[in-house]
């Protein structure tokens, strides 16, 4: 059997650890079957670093050809799909994954919703309209908007193909919930990083700058990149952040802080923005780690520290993966829904809205902040939400056998 993973997100430290857990399960589960990641016009840079070598896995990428996000728009707004095939690039997918028997929608985020993907969807609606079974795993999905016409065709084709698929999990139970509107059951799951606990060893350099000291890690987000916050002043989320830093002078004075960021080679820059962040507080304690660490490398990072405070999903992730405590900043639902998963809201301060009034209002959402770190710092097990993963796995894996050609 010849399986295809499509719609791989790559330049995030995340993304990564999710991809390599996830493929290194589907290797071991289907040793007989020959697995292909294929990406479409994407840097062979970005697919090396998140690539697995084990025997039965394979990545392919079609070349780029400039326009193809245009053709695949046309192609669902003009309703005539087949238009998107004129683009040499579409139409040598499409023929790609005519050879395949099951197709595989890779763990990542929410293309499907809010971020409004028409890549994401246009690669799932050739794999309908070819008749393949489709297993969507370890998504988040929603929030669905209807403002206007392309966002209301958005939805209508995500519906469409929410109800085509043959397998659905995802991740966090407020899109189990969002799918269930549409009258759709999903498998309610966590994210694929919890498929494995990565070992690895932090670099010389990296501990040279820790110097034997207790640190805390903090990732923040700028966040004016996501649609939720563009119309927010990146000046009141930076004036956010330089509050929680001070926070944690007073608190651990004698401690470092490490910045971890979660993306990589990207427009969204984690790294320069740790830099910035770093420069306003004037701490000389924070380290901020270079973004060509693995994921693997991260975890190992997050392993040693006392404390996590994530405003990135994945930092949260892999500090419950390596049974840190933490305080999830929950930026979207899907951090809020992960922690609903794993009765661990009690960790989450939700930010969603805090931006959206006067800067004298934070001090009700550093308040949370202080008490929960403040509080005594207890470990969290990660024995549920490897169990949640891997019953999900396995029922992903059933499913993949007894398909119907």
């Amino acid at each position: 059997m010849k399986i295809a993973v499509i719609n791989q997100p790559l330049a995030n430290r995340g993304d990564e650890a999710a991809h390599k857990a996830f493929i290194r399960a589907m290797s071991k589960a289907f040793p007989e079957y020959q697995i292909y990641v294929i990406f479409l016009c994407e840097e062979q840079e970005l697919i090396d670093s998140i690539r697995v070598e084990v025997e039965n896995v394979s990545y392919i990428n079609i070349p780029r050809v400039r326009g193809f996000l245009r053709f695949e728009q046309i192609g669902f707004l003009s309703d005539n799909f087949e238009f998107s095939y004129l683009h040499p690039s579409l139409r040598k997918f499409h023929n790609l994954l005519k050879g395949y028997d099951r197709v595989v929608c890779a763990p990542g985020g929410m293309c499907m919703g809010g971020f409004a993907n028409w890549n994401h969807i246009w690669q799932l609606d050739v794999a309908r309209r070819l008749k393949k079974p489709v297993l969507y795993w370890g998504r988040s999905i929603g929030p669905f908007s209807e403002e206007c016409f392309k966002k209301k065709l958005f939805k209508k084709c995500s519906s469409r193909l929410l109800k085509y698929f043959s397998y659905i999990s995802l991740r966090d139970k407020v899109s189990v919930d969002i799918a269930s509107q549409f009258g759709v059951s999903a498998d309610e799951v966590v994210d694929s990083a919890f498929l494995e606990i990565p070992a690895s060893k932090i670099p010389e350099s990296i501990l040279k700058d820790i110097d034997g000291a207790e640190y805390v890690v903090f990732v923040p987000n700028s966040l004016t990149w996501h649609p939720r916050y563009k119309k927010i002043s990146q000046k009141k989320i930076d004036e956010f952040y330089l509050r929680i830093i001070k926070l944690l002078e007073t608190k651990f004075a004698d401690k470092k802080i490490a910045m971890l960021p979660q993306t990589y080679k990207s427009v969204i820059n984690d790294y320069e923005y740790f830099l910035k962040l770093k420069e306003l507080s004037g701490n000389k304690n924070i380290i901020v780690i270079d973004e060509n660490q693995s994921s693997d490398i991260q975890q190992e990072i997050i392993k040693k520290s006392f404390l996590v405070i994530g405003a990135r999903y994945h930092s949260v992730v892999f500090a419950i993966n390596n049974e840190i405590p933490f305080v999830s900043l929950s930026y979207e639902h899907k951090m809020k829904g992960l922690l609903e998963v794993l009765d661990m809201t009690d960790r989450m301060v939700e930010i969603q809205d805090v931006f959206d009034r006067e800067t004298s209002d934070f001090k009700k959402t550093l308040d949370k902040v202080v008490l929960l770190v403040s509080g005594k710092l207890e470990k969290t097990s990660a024995s549920q939400a490897r169990e949640v993963v891997w019953n999900g796995f396995e029922r992903f894996a059933e499913k993949i056998n007894k398909i119907k050609d």
